[in-house]
């Protein structure tokens, strides 16, 4: 996604910057053999970089990150993901083609924006055509955090979205032929994504609070696994894996429980990442998207 720079510092790990409504999420990795571990973790909320605006650049210089690889996720109001046709044309020409597709529906300033895309899985066409999701997002929201990460001393060297940084944490847990829906919950903006194999076959984004509108959750749920199963020709999703962690008494939980007729699972990130020290779940549920994006590698490593 959006890659804007010649990496020229070897890929041994990564910082990774996400800022939401209620602060910035700060996930460093490390390269350990083949295995990537999670070195650091730390949430800021918004009133005390309020209180304090260089607690950030504080930490990358307390923790001798200087100079670090650098990723960026962008947050909701900063891109938009659309699903339309994939045009015919050549892989050099997609953005381009894709652009004239999907202006008309891009809610930013025109000449301020940039496109990428994602392309969907081959057997994921049946009665509909060849599809992908196109991503456009802020120029200038872009760069802004570009040079944010910049004068903190890290080099930036990928831009992507929460869907793409969340998959380099849940790919493995969906290698089942059978479907998965993957739940993130953010009261900002939740994310639902259905999965098979490893792959993402559909992504859907729920502008509302799920914690005031849970029925609309359940509803959602509903209609996106009869559409994967009934439209794409995939065989069913018998589980939902819930994101960042719950407790199962949560109303959340409670409610899926109680309403969709597959297993409802949570994920403790201490189970999947090797970690310096155990997570809390406060701190997974603030900085999960942060962590997945500090997962990601951008070269395969030999083992």
């Amino acid at each position: 996604m959006f890659r804007f720079t010649k990496k020229n510092k070897k890929d041994t790990g990564r910082v990774c910057l996400h800022v939401s409504a209620e602060g910035t999420a700060i996930a460093v990795s490390k390269l350990k053999g083949a295995d990537l571990e999670l070195q650091h973790c730390e949430f800021f909320n918004a009133l005390q970089l309020a209180d304090n605006p260089d607690s950030i650049k504080d930490f990358i210089a307390d923790n001798k990150l200087t100079g670090a690889n650098c990723s960026l996720i962008l947050s909701a109001h900063e891109y938009q993901m659309l699903l339309t046709e994939a045009p015919q044309v050549e892989p050099a020409e997609m953005c381009e083609a894709l652009w004239w597709r999907v202006k008309d529906l891009v809610s930013f300033d025109l000449h301020n924006a940039q496109l990428d895309y994602l392309e969907l899985p081959e057997d994921s066409e049946k009665n509909q055509g060849h599809k992908l999701y196109a991503v456009i997002a802020d120029k200038s929201k872009v760069a802004a955090k570009i040079a944010w990460a910049e004068e903190l001393g890290l080099k930036p060297i990928t831009v992507e979205i929460p869907e793409t940084a969340i998959l380099h944490l849940v790919s493995d847990l969906c290698s089942d032929i059978v479907g998965t829906s993957v739940l993130f919950l953010d009261a900002e903006q939740s994310l639902l994504m259905l999965m098979s194999e490893t792959k993402m076959y559909l992504s859907r984004t729920l502008k509302y609070n799920y914690l005031q509108r849970m029925e609309a959750i359940v509803l959602d749920l509903q209609r996106s696994m009869d559409y994967y199963e009934s439209q794409m020709g995939k065989p069913p999703c018998l589980k939902v894996i819930v994101l960042p962690q719950q407790s199962h008494d949560t109303a959340i939980m409670q409610t899926l429980v109680e309403n969709i007729g597959v297993a409802i699972e949570t994920v403790d990130i201490n189970d999947l990442v090797k970690t310096n020290g155990p997570l809390t779940i406060e701190l997974q549920q603030h900085c999960l998207v942060a962590i997945s994006g500090a997962l990601r590698l951008d070269q395969k490593v030999k083992k």
